[in-house]
């Protein structure tokens, strides 16, 4: 399945901050947007429209997704009873590429999705190598019980993950258990999907 292959520091830069936290980001030292014109782009006010596209450039490259499959996603939110904003970010959240990477067995969302798709992982029990499987409530995920893909990760330090709440880890057998749906204050402050939700209704 395609996915966004581009530079990760280039969306950092055009909002001015690190969205990953990783340290060695180069928006650290160059916190404008990138190119000739980038340090003087800081101070430009921008248009209604251009925040609400640059709200879901940053939600659409923080998972790591391209533009088709991220709208086919946001069309099933509205789809849902609730939130629309708040249903979009879960199903986002809920992607097992997304949980593999929450539950520390990856260092990054795109190495998770890689994990996925070289067969390290189970899903209650059972072999799932398709990183937008959409997970669900009461699903175990584990790391297969083989010596690479444990030892992966092990690499990764997963035993000192910071897990989220609606998770559930189990160390020792390399698993961990979905035991509710994420909450807004589960997802990053940065995130304004009701500006995803206004640009789409355009």
């Amino acid at each position: 399945m395609a996915t966004y292959r581009g530079r990760r520091s280039d969306i950092c830069r055009k909002v001015g901050f690190n969205i990953w936290g990783r340290a060695k980001c180069p928006s650290v030292k160059r916190p404008y947007p990138p190119g000739q014109h980038g340090p003087n782009q800081r101070e430009r006010r921008m248009s209604e429209y251009g925040e609400q596209l640059l709200a879901k450039q940053v939600i659409r490259r923080y998972y790591g997704m391209l533009e088709k499959q991220f709208r086919r996603t946001f069309e099933k939110a509205q789809r849902m009873r609730g939130n629309s904003g708040l249903n979009f970010l879960r199903l986002l959240e809920l992607r097992l590429q997304t949980q593999v990477y929450r539950m520390g067995f990856a260092n990054t969302i795109e190495q998770a999705r890689q994990m996925v798709s070289h067969q390290h992982i189970f899903v209650n029990g059972k072999l799932v190598d398709i990183p937008s499987y959409q997970c669900r409530v009461g699903d175990v995920i584990s790391v297969r019980d083989r010596a690479s893909s444990r030892g992966i990760a092990r690499k990764n330090s997963y035993e000192g993950a910071a897990v989220p709440v609606y998770i559930e880890p189990d160390v020792p057998n390399y698993a961990g258990k979905i035991i509710a749906l994420p909450e807004r204050e589960d997802f990053p402050k940065f995130m304004e999907e009701q500006k995803v939700v206004e640009f789409y209704a355009r």
